[in-house]
């Protein structure tokens, strides 16, 4: 028994096999450096790529509206009554809410 132990151990593939083995095993187990650390890294670096992409489309939009905004007094006044539901003193708003198809009345 002891032997064949030795022979295996003495092989130089086996020893790198061994090497390679326990190496793998610390790269999947250990605390800070694991694959599923990192994994979960690759994850949230993708989300918030995606969420950077999306802000700055957002950000584009809104100078474009605020740009509309600055040179055309019209443009200003439907841009506060669509977004913001503005009114006039001697007008009602009416809103329709499209999920449960039912109206709202603003006064």
């Amino acid at each position: 028994m002891k032997e064949s132990l030795l022979h295996i151990v003495k092989n130089k593939k086996t020893k790198y096999i061994i090497v390679l083995v326990l190496f793998a095993l610390l790269m999947l187990f250990s605390k800070n450096n694991n694959i599923f650390y990192y994994h979960n890294i690759s994850k949230q670096k993708k989300e918030l790529e995606k969420r950077k992409e999306h802000y700055k489309n957002e950000i584009r939009k809104d100078s474009i509206n605020t740009a509309i905004i600055l040179k055309d007094l019209d443009a200003a006044e439907k841009y506060g009554r669509e977004k913001y539901l503005m009114k006039k003193d001697n007008e009602d708003i009416f809103i329709i809410k499209r999920k449960d198809d039912s109206l709202t009345k603003i006064q």
